[in-house]
């Protein structure tokens, strides 16, 4: 088939086409190994790693939100007048943890020309993550941020004594560090 296709060419354009033939092959094999060797397995592990340590955390935040209604309930329980209570606290946004990485970026550029003055540039680019690990294959933590309350809700048997409900009102901003109109107190 190449030999009929080439029967029409005459010496130099056989060079040209057999030139740009071989070049061609040697790019798909390029792409070839490059593909195989490429990060895109390591990155897929980073992820997978990162979203393991995501679920983790989340379901950490469940426990960290009983706890927090827990002790909010124990203290405002304490208040004189507030009598029997309960507590729920809704979240806009859960805790979110950000992994350490240790990222190693490669950039290899390629300049090549050939005989007849045409010339192409080739840049190929690749980035490497990997999650940093503890002893206990924990992930090391940079930053943690704390999970966004959206809102309150205290329901207090003494609410009905204005003084009480405007005290437990004033408790749960203070400890929450939370606007006023994300509390509301109701009386049991």
């Amino acid at each position: 088939m190449l030999k009929n296709l080439l029967k029409n060419f005459n010496e130099k354009d056989k060079k040209k086409f057999c030139t740009l033939l071989g070049v061609a092959v040697i790019c798909l094999a390029a792409l070839v190994v490059l593909e195989i060797g490429s990060p895109r397995q390591a990155q897929k592990k980073a992820t997978a790693a990162q979203a393991t340590a995501t679920k983790a955390k989340q379901e950490a935040n469940t426990g960290e939100s009983t706890e927090l209604e827990a002790r909010l309930k124990k203290i405002l329980s304490k208040i004189d007048g507030a009598g029997e209570l309960d507590v729920m606290i809704t979240y806009d946004s859960s805790q979110e943890i950000q992994p350490a990485f240790n990222s190693n970026n490669t950039t290899e550029k390629t300049d090549e020309k050939d005989a007849n003055g045409g010339q192409r540039t080739v840049t190929t680019s690749s980035e490497n993550k990997t999650m940093i690990t503890s002893d206990s294959s924990q992930p090391v933590v940079i930053k943690t941020n704390e999970a966004k309350i959206k809102g309150v809700i205290v329901v207090a048997s003494g609410a009905d004594d204005p003084e009480v409900k405007n005290t437990l009102y004033s408790a749960v901003q203070t400890a929450l560090q939370v606007a006023g109109h994300q509390v509301e107190v109701y009386a049991k």
